[in-house]
């Protein structure tokens, strides 16, 4: 019998998490069939795969950036119900639209609304969940993002296939938003205080301050700096691996959807190790080893053609990825302060999503100009050459040794046991 993480036990977080499982999956099923629609209605042209791509990025980006911000000066709970209330009538808009511009465009202000929604989460499940018990709450919700990214995929993909066409999708990713919204609704939230007495930033201000905080830490900047070249790779990667699958695995559609259901299942695995994991060893050592692995296992996946041993080490891949992620949120939950935490996890995104455009930017430029696996193949060789000599750097060392001081959080706005 499977024992159910101890931090289930908090009503208050119990909701949120249900309540962005419940969004994400809708997201994640679309985001999957969405990019079989855009492939179909291009005449299966590759650069507006990378235009899709870039785009959607684009905007989380923007997103992410006046998120930070915003779930610092507004309560965030009202922040993420508004964020998936805003989403509601785009959803309806794309389900109604074949036109190929105008679905990018939609679906690109969908992800603004995202940006704006994840930095507050993240953020809102350290105010609620006593300090003890983050590392199992950033566990559990990497894992079911990992968990997301098996079901997700396969699902959007076979139902893409089944429906010949996206209508039904995206009834569904519509329904998952109204559930969202009914259980944060309902959900129990007293905002800690997250700024000294007579502090007054702008907007612009709260921003140039987040980055401050990391520019003066080089564990926090090699944490970044990791995020960027991983981003960075895997945005030209996602545009890349429906041909990959189809011109050099030689499958079809649903295949596509395996291949990164496999990849969500290692990474089910990976959320469940994390959790392991750091109780033994520091976040900070976890984060630097995973990161060295992921670009070992990118290098080996590219070169590996034969569709049931692409799938075995595209699972370990997985699981790599899905180890370092909550090992990353529970490194900032550790050592960032309450009144930096959406600005931190913003930034976060942001080195993520970032470089993620630039990928998709690269993919539309010489996507239909240069094969599939010589593409991968250099920027697997990059992303190797690039993570591995850091080691021997003083900001690599200094998050390997998790050199800073742990914070303490305003108790007053943790969750009570229900």
């Amino acid at each position: 019998m499977i024992k159910t993480p101890f931090v289930f036990r908090f009503p208050n977080f119990r909701k949120i998490y249900a309540a962005s499982f419940f969004s994400e999956m809708g997201s994640f099923i679309t985001e999957t069939a969405l990019m079989l629609f855009v492939f179909n209605l291009s005449g299966e042209n590759k650069a507006y795969l990378g235009i899709t791509r870039a785009s959607f990025l684009l905007c989380l980006t923007i997103g992410s950036i006046v998120g930070g911000p915003i779930g610092q000066r507004f309560n965030r709970k009202t922040v993420l119900i508004v964020s998936n209330v805003f989403r509601i009538p785009l959803i309806l808009c794309l389900i109604f639209s074949d036109n190929i511009f105008l679905v990018i465009t939609i679906n690109s202000l969908v992800a603004l609304f995202t940006g704006i929604y994840n930095p507050s989460r993240q953020a809102l499940i350290n105010d609620i969940v006593p300090h003890e018990h983050i590392n199992t709450a950033n566990s559990v919700t990497s894992s079911s993002m990992a968990f997301l990214h098996l079901v997700g995929p396969f699902v959007g993909a076979w139902a893409y296939a089944y429906f010949s066409g996206i209508k039904e999708v995206l009834s569904f990713d519509l329904i998952t938003y109204f559930i969202g919204i009914l259980l944060l609704t309902s959900t129990r939230y007293s905002p800690p205080k997250t700024h000294e007495e007579g502090e007054n930033l702008s907007f612009l201000g709260e921003i140039a301050d987040g980055i401050k905080l990391v520019r003066s830490r080089l564990d926090l900047i090699s944490l970044y700096l990791n995020c960027i070249l991983g981003g960075l790779c895997i945005g030209i990667l996602v545009p890349l691996l429906l041909p990959f699958v189809t011109e050099v695995l030689g499958k079809d559609e649903k295949a596509y959807g395996i291949v990164l259901s496999c990849f969500g299942l290692g990474g089910f695995a990976g959320g469940i190790l994390s959790a392991k994991f750091s109780k033994l060893i520091s976040p900070g050592r976890l984060i630097v080893v995973s990161i060295c692995l992921e670009s070992i296992m990118m290098n080996i996946w590219v070169r590996v053609h034969d569709y049931h041993y692409n799938l075995i080490i595209i699972f370990f891949w997985g699981m790599v990825v899905f180890t370092r992620l909550p090992s990353q949120l529970n490194y900032i939950s550790k050592t960032v302060e309450t009144k930096y935490l959406t600005r931190t996890h913003s930034l976060l995104d942001l080195s993520f999503v970032v470089p993620n455009i630039t990928g998709g930017v690269i993919v539309a430029l010489i996507g239909n100009y240069y094969p599939t696996t010589d593409i991968l193949k250099v920027v697997a060789a990059f992303f190797v050459l690039f993570i591995i000599p850091r080691v021997f750097f003083k900001e690599m060392k200094s998050l390997y040794n998790s050199t800073a001081k742990s914070v303490s959080r305003d108790q007053n706005s943790f969750d009570q046991l229900g």
